[in-house]
């Protein structure tokens, strides 16, 4: 359980890009992944190296910049195409972690749970 800047807590499981497909709508997922640059004014690509994704930003200021990690906290949302998309609910700055380290130790958590 996390904290955004209201203090509000925010439960969320941790994904990876290639595992959204079974999230349901309407869950709260965060994943951590690399800016690859803004789509549009109020969409940005995130990239975790098992695939990229568009998530909508339109309601939060976004700081960051191409190819800074980031972990973004995220409502799964239905698209008129019957798609899922993923809504931004707040962001960290991951700068600091390793993320060749954090992608085995999450492969490890995802074998160990099966």
């Amino acid at each position: 359980m996390e904290e955004n800047r209201d203090n509000q807590k925010i439960s969320a499981k941790r994904v990876m890009i290639k595992d959204l497909k079974k999230m349901e709508i309407g869950s709260q997922v965060q994943i951590t992944g690399f800016v690859k640059g803004n789509i549009e004014e109020e969409k940005i690509l995130l990239d975790d190296r098992t695939g990229e994704i568009t998530i909508d930003i339109k309601k939060l200021k976004f700081p960051f910049k191409t190819d800074d990690l980031i972990n973004v906290f995220a409502k799964v949302k239905p698209t008129m195409e019957g798609e899922k998309k993923l809504e931004a609910i707040f962001f960290q700055d991951m700068s600091n972690l390793n993320f060749d380290h954090f992608q085995k130790l999450y492969d490890v958590k995802k074998e160990l749970t099966k």
